[in-house]
């Protein structure tokens, strides 16, 4: 069959790739399209069809690079976007979905029409994200529909951006999504209706029907000892039917990542799939002629579409089954192909930058893989009972669509959803065909609604229960370095080699072989660390500290995992692990936790899920909590040393002294800070000082006792705290470079002025994470190069 907009969708794909990477104004990708065209209409006119159907993709890659770049300009000049970060802002304007509850905060989606800033007005229209804690009076979001007007007093919150020698992915996520602000409101209090949407508006009425079945799910799975109030079978089933997934707590998350299931979780081609899979049995059943069933499942997918509010996975999951079901209508034949590629046009001529979105990019994938492999597969597989054959073929062929792209942004090779799939997705299948009529019978009183779930617990639970069927295989699912970007593609022209007909066995053989042996290098990623000669990295974690020390000949050193105090991003997970992936590193020498505060601690946690650590270092006294625990879970099996002051560590041609602290006896009460493991490492005549969180108590006793302080680098002690970084310190250490760990607009406002100050005085080069991201000092023995993320 013919696929004539397939190519125009790859020429359009690639003309959105080039305007990313370019500066020049779309006017003169518009200018060049046009000539295009009209070069291309002369050559069909003349007959010259092969240099017409030329032109034609040349004008659509360069409409594709004029848009991209367009949305790219506009985005990026939008008034919402220049609003300084920890700035109080009025905002006004309308509700754009209905509020989303989480475990500890809120949110609510806004679009802006005035902003008041410092008694300035912007008029505006964009997208604002809105954090709210949980709070007594969180309950009266309950009562806001979408199309309410609100007004609110927020503080603008920076993008969540670190800078690691790495492409920057906040600024992309944001994009992708369409925000144009992130903020937060101290309280629900000071958030006010000051207009509702109209009561038959529809999109009020879809969002009271949202807001309904999400309190069906609450009444029916209450617990009110479980975080958010719902018992897990509630939270995850309210992921499978409404895809609000705010409730499921971090456990579940990343054991659905590590079986790579997490696709069932996030509403997507394949819930669309089971909807219109269900609901035309259900048609065909009654009766209902083909045409009939058809214009019927358009509208039912169309209105789903709206009861999830339009997340970016549904929709394009409706536009693709829109457009097949729509073509079923007009034509006899429909071509996949031909409808996958309209739908990717469609879709990127609205929003060209939605080609960065993972989900995107693993969607269509997956769709294509699907198309090409499906039936080959299906042809060489045995005949198994329950159509386990075609299942396989199926698994199988969506799998090698989307490895690479799930190798390259989770870091994971799932290999266990392969076998899991036969067990997870006809068991979700059932459950969302109960649930769909569990919800609205759900409605009718909190005795349908408890009774209903009380029997479709059992069916989630057991869903849950079947992600560790295979968690005593490690094998299955593991973590892998970043893959090299040639990787991929050389696995996409190997298995497209393969559909290539190949008239000899040999080449036969020669296409199976490439597609194998690319297949190895993507599970295997078989390239080595890049540390090259002695370098210490001190990552940007925003408020905490991270240190990487790598050595020739030994495996690395990692000083502290980052964390936070506050809300459930993970530092450890999304940027200490990642970074470290970038260097091909797999384990790690010995991790070292200077001492037990979250900015320091709760990132190890990930670390020690995901790297294998040979040692673990830690000062004596820390206090035993649950977070505690947890890590002594994740490095079972590790070598673990106490180490105080006058002990002598040797790794590789590096020497590791601990100044600090003092005694086997350490108490576990008073500052922890002051319990902080203090390292200096020499590497030939390079020192470097690790000072932890140290106050100025512990440095005067570090000065008076006669220890060698003297440091080239020096780790500024608590952030450039008032309480540390004393000029006795300072003169001991007498350092040439200075860096600074502190979040950009972080909440205690370091480093304070009074510090900065004195480590001014000393006359040594200053760094500081916050303004210049990661800072990486290179060291031969005798000589110190430096390098920051980001320019001055």
């Amino acid at each position: 069959m013919f696929h004539p907009l397939l190519p125009l969708a790859l020429a359009f794909i690639a003309g959105i790739l080039i305007g990313s990477a370019m500066k020049s104004p779309a006017a003169a990708f518009l200018a060049f399209a046009a000539a295009c065209l009209g070069l291309g209409w002369r050559a069909y006119r003349r007959g010259r069809h092969g240099r017409a159907a030329a032109a034609a993709l040349a004008a659509c890659a360069a409409l594709g690079a004029a848009l991209c770049m367009d949305a790219e300009t506009r985005f990026a000049s939008h008034p919402l976007r220049s609003l300084p970060a920890g700035a109080s802002v009025e905002l006004n304007g309308v509700l754009a979905r209905t509020p989303s509850f989480g475990l500890d905060t809120d949110r609510i989606f806004l679009r802006v029409e005035k902003a008041e800033l410092a008694g300035r007005v912007v008029r505006v229209t964009g997208l604002a994200r809105v954090t709210v804690p949980r709070t007594p009076f969180s309950s009266r979001l309950r009562s806001y529909r979408t199309g309410d007007r609100l007004l609110l007093a927020a503080t603008v919150l920076p993008p969540r951006e670190f800078a690691n020698f790495g492409r920057p992915f906040s600024e992309r996520y944001l994009r992708t999504q369409g925000l144009h602000l992130l903020a937060s409101v101290k309280s629900p209090l000071l958030i006010e209706r000051t207009e509702a949407a109209p009561r038959c508006s529809p999109a009020r009425l879809i969002s009271g029907l949202r807001r309904s079945f999400l309190d069906v799910v609450g009444v029916g799975f209450a617990d009110p000892k479980a975080p958010g109030g719902v018992r897990p079978e509630g939270a995850v089933l309210e992921a499978l039917l409404l895809g609000e997934r705010g409730r499921m707590d971090e456990t579940m998350t990343r054991s659905l990542q590590a079986t790579g299931l997490f696709h069932l979780i996030a509403i997507s081609g394949a819930h669309i799939g089971i909807i219109a899979a269900f609901l035309f049995a259900v048609l065909r059943a009654a009766r209902v002629r083909d045409r009939t069933a058809s214009l019927i499942l358009i509208g039912v997918l169309v209105f789903y579409g709206f009861l999830v509010e339009g997340r970016a996975s549904v929709v394009r999951a409706v536009v693709m089954a829109v457009l097949y079901l729509a073509g079923r209508l007009l034509w006899k034949d429909v071509g996949l192909l031909n409808t996958l590629a309209a739908s990717a046009l469609l879709l990127l001529a609205v929003d060209p930058v939605q080609l960065f979105d993972q989900g995107f990019t693993l969607t269509f994938a997956a769709t294509l893989a699907i198309l090409l492999f499906y039936q080959p597969i299906r042809k060489r597989m045995p005949r198994l009972p329950l159509k386990l054959g075609e299942s396989a073929a199926l698994s199988l062929s969506a799998q090698i669509g989307v490895l690479p792209l799930t190798v390259a942004a989770f870091h994971r090779v799932a290999l266990s959803a392969i076998p899991l799939n036969f067990i997870a997705v006809p068991l979700v299948s059932v459950i969302m065909a109960a649930g769909y009529v569990y919800l609205p019978l759900g409605l009718l009183g909190s005795g349908p609604a408890r009774l209903g779930g009380a029997a479709l617990r059992p069916l989630v639970s057991l869903f849950i229960r079947s992600l560790g069927l295979l968690d005593g295989i490690p094998i299955l699912s593991y973590r892998v370095p970043t893959l090299p970007g040639w990787t991929a593609w050389v696995y996409a022209a190997s298995y497209l080699a393969l559909l290539w007909p190949a008239r000899t066995r040999p080449r036969r053989l020669a296409a199976a072989a490439a597609a194998a042996l690319s297949t190895l290098f993507i599970i295997l990623v078989p390239f080595p660390a890049r540390a090259r000669g002695f370098r210490v990295t001190i990552f940007d974690v925003g408020q905490g500290d991270s240190i990487l020390v790598e050595l020739p000949g030994s495996p690395p050193l990692l000083i502290d995992g980052g964390g936070s105090a506050y809300g459930s991003f993970d530092i450890g997970e999304n940027v200490v692990s990642p970074a470290l992936w970038d260097r091909h590193i797999r384990r790690l020498g010995a991790v070292v936790l200077t001492h037990a505060h979250p900015d320091h601690r709760r990132g190890l946690l990930a670390v020690a899920r995901n790297f294998r650590v040979r040692e673990f270092w830690e000062a004596p006294g820390g206090p035993r909590d649950e977070e505690a625990d947890s890590l002594d879970k994740a490095l079972r099996g590790t070598a673990r040393w106490t180490l105080t002051a006058g002990a002598i560590r040797r790794i590789g041609a590096a020497t590791i002294e601990v100044l600090s602290p003092e005694g086997e006896a350490s108490p576990r009460g008073g500052d922890e800070n002051d319990r902080s493991l203090v390292l200096r490492l020499t590497y030939g005549r390079t020192v470097f000082l690790f000072p932890g969180d140290i106050g100025s108590g512990v440095e005067a006793r570090l000065v008076r006792s006669g220890r060698m302080l003297r440091a080239d680098v020096l780790k500024a002690p608590h952030h450039g705290s008032r309480t540390s970084n004393s000029r006795d310190f300072l003169a001991a250490a007498a350092p040439r470079l200075i860096v600074i760990t502190a979040g950009r607009g972080n909440p205690f406002r370091l480093p304070h002025p009074e510090a900065l100050a004195r480590l001014e005085e000393t006359g040594a080069r200053i760094l500081r994470t916050d303004s210049r991201g990661a800072v990486e000092i290179r060291s031969d023995g005798k000589n110190i190069s430096i390098r920051a993320a980001r320019d001055p």
